[in-house]
């Protein structure tokens, strides 16, 4: 068996590049062992080591078989290489199909060969006899790194403080050690991602740091050696109606978004204390912020769909709008990418319900707040979120257990809504402890069920949102 190349050297550079983009598309990314499959012939193959690429020497270090392999009998290593080429040529009619360099495993074998795509092919009978001086240097060159710093990041640990990020085969790529983290650093729902974020064909690896002393958070993005591209300082100090913040703010969700074919970074960032969540998009080159959003209270989860069927992804989001004093509200949002597309309605400067962070949502709700959540002081902050193909599902959750559930469409509009058995006994105890008023009633119930929509995100504690519920 041989390698077979273009009619032009193909560079150490070229071949790192080639075999991490695969290991990082789509058609690898959720099979480990592909990934792991294609990573040992790889080195296997660069380093010399060509008895390794041979059907029993695989079974045992790919498919963990025990020494009385037979392959008679057990055809692993054939099925999995079927496998191998087939998610090969789909990457390479599909995302893979401008890459300069191909990786390729002819039938009969499974040493793989790399090719310049669109060169004129030509088989060198030997590997290592015939091929010429300069390639046998690349790709030992490659072996070396493939074997040691050249680890393809896939999986994240987090040791206490010590960051470590392992290949496709659970090896150590490279580790970082951050200082002693806040205790609330378990808010953080995104704390490290691994993706190709700019579109190099590389794996880059996202870290949430979190606030220390009176610094705010910081997202860091290393390369994937584990140099440090950039570092981003979340939030800024802002003022919104008579209370001003400072800009300590908290990391909590990573998205990569491509709106209108442009690689950034969606992020989303709650206020250390206080209410105010930024959302940005980020330049994955630099970290600088392309674009941002703020909303009266801390943001959860999210989502990226096309709500419109319009071809362009959208951001979904759950969160609570509860600035000031009060509990507020749980709160649906759906905001354009970039959110600067999105409308932004006039309002009157008497408004009690005009946006208190300046709006920007192509639609926005308020869920009912319970009263049994009221009388105990409890916050409405939803839980079980859910985007699915046609609509949305939400929960917010009742003291001591249970909830009220809402189904709604990509407007915000109710489909329907369901509370759970408990509601009506822990309301009707409430009421005999004196902790409520009044009784649940007919009017109360079907008061649960009444999401409202706004054009902008008002304020969440107005007074003037009292009349949108019956209790």
């Amino acid at each position: 068996m041989g390698i077979l190349v273009g009619t032009g050297e193909v560079s150490a550079e070229e071949i790192g590049r080639a075999v991490a983009r695969v290991l990082a598309s789509d058609e690898f990314g959720n099979s480990k062992r592909l990934r792991r499959f294609l990573g040992y012939i790889v080195e296997q193959s660069l380093a010399g080591e060509i008895d390794g690429v041979k059907e029993y020497n695989i079974a045992l270090a790919v498919f963990d078989r025990e020494p009385s392999f037979n392959p008679a009998t057990d055809t692993i290593v054939r099925v999995e290489a079927r496998r191998l080429r087939q998610q090969l040529a789909a990457y390479y009619h599909g995302a893979g199909r401008a890459d300069p360099v191909a990786v390729e495993m002819p039938k009969g074998g499974y040493l793989p060969v790399f090719r310049r795509r669109g060169a004129v092919r030509h088989w060198q009978p030997r590997l290592w006899a015939l091929v010429g001086s300069a390639i046998v240097v690349s790709l030992i060159v490659v072996a070396l790194v493939l074997r040691s710093g050249g680890r393809v990041p896939h999986t994240w640990v987090l040791d206490g403080s010590t960051l470590r990020i392992l290949d496709v085969h659970d090896r150590l790529c490279w580790e970082k050690h951050f200082g002693p983290f806040d205790p609330g650093a378990a808010l953080t729902t995104d704390k490290a991602l691994i993706a190709d974020i700019d579109g190099d064909g590389r794996q880059e690896v996202l870290f949430n740091l979190p606030p220390r002393n009176e610094e705010g958070g910081s997202l860091l993005c290393f390369e994937q050696d584990g140099a440090l591209r950039w570092q981003h300082r979340y939030g800024e100090p802002k003022t919104f109606g008579a209370r001003s913040f400072d800009g300590s703010y908290r990391g909590a969700l990573l998205r990569p978004v491509r709106p209108g074919g442009r690689h950034l970074l969606l992020t989303v960032a709650n206020h250390y204390v206080w209410y105010p969540s930024q959302v940005a998009l980020l330049d994955p080159g630099n970290g600088s912020v392309v674009d941002e959003y703020w909303h009266p209270g801390s943001i959860y989860y999210c989502a990226v769909r096309d709500v419109n069927g319009d071809g362009v992804e959208e951001m979904v989001f759950a969160g609570i709008n509860n600035p000031g004093q009060g509990l507020g509200h749980p709160a649906l949002g759906v905001l354009a990418l970039p959110f600067s597309k999105a409308p932004r309605p006039s309002f009157a400067p008497d408004d009690p319900l005009r946006p208190l962070t300046g709006g920007g949502e192509l639609f926005y709700a308020l869920l009912p707040t319970p009263d049994v959540n009221l009388a105990m002081g409890i916050l409405p902050v939803p839980t079980n979120f859910k985007v699915d193909r046609n609509h949305i599902v939400t929960e917010t959750p009742l003291p001591e257990t249970g909830g009220i559930v809402y189904t709604l469409d990509f407007k915000l509009k109710v489909i329907e809504y369901r509370f759970s058995d408990n509601l009506t006994a822990l309301h009707q105890r409430f009421f005999l402890q004196h902790l409520l008023d009044h009784a649940l009633t007919v009017e109360e119930t079907a008061s649960l069920g009444n999401v409202v929509r706004f054009s902008a995100a008002p304020d969440g504690n107005s007074p003037a949102l009292r009349r949108f519920w019956k209790f």
